[in-house]
């Protein structure tokens, strides 16, 4: 398997970084009415999509990427929902949810 380049590795950082950013802000825009909040969750979404682009730009293999963004991604919303807005979060909810994720990044890795 071919070394992932540094490129690579940081703008999909800063992807899930811009992306989970947005989805911290969102509830805050109370559904796109407050202007302020709904233009930086706008932005911030803007951003992490067009680093999406921007890895695919570069020959980044989407096989491969587009898995791990929807794995990371909503463990990501998963944490920021239970740590920062205080959802419930069974344990059972929890697992499976992380579970489900895994084998998504699984799969990516499949040949």
């Amino acid at each position: 398997m071919a070394a992932i380049s540094a490129r690579v590795v940081t703008l999909f950082v800063a992807s899930v970084f811009f992306q989970l950013a947005a989805m911290w802000v969102l509830p805050r825009t109370r559904g796109f009415t407050v202007l302020l909040p709904t233009a930086l969750c706008a932005a911030l979404f803007v951003c992490g999509i067009w680093m999406v682009a921007r890895l695919y730009a570069t020959g980044a293999k989407i096989g491969i990427l587009s898995p791990l963004l929807a794995a990371v991604i909503p463990l990501g919303v998963i944490a920021i929902g239970i740590l920062v807005y205080h959802e419930s979060a069974s344990p059972l909810r929890v697992a499976m949810l992380v579970g489900a994720c895994a084998l998504i990044g699984a799969a990516a890795a499949v040949p």
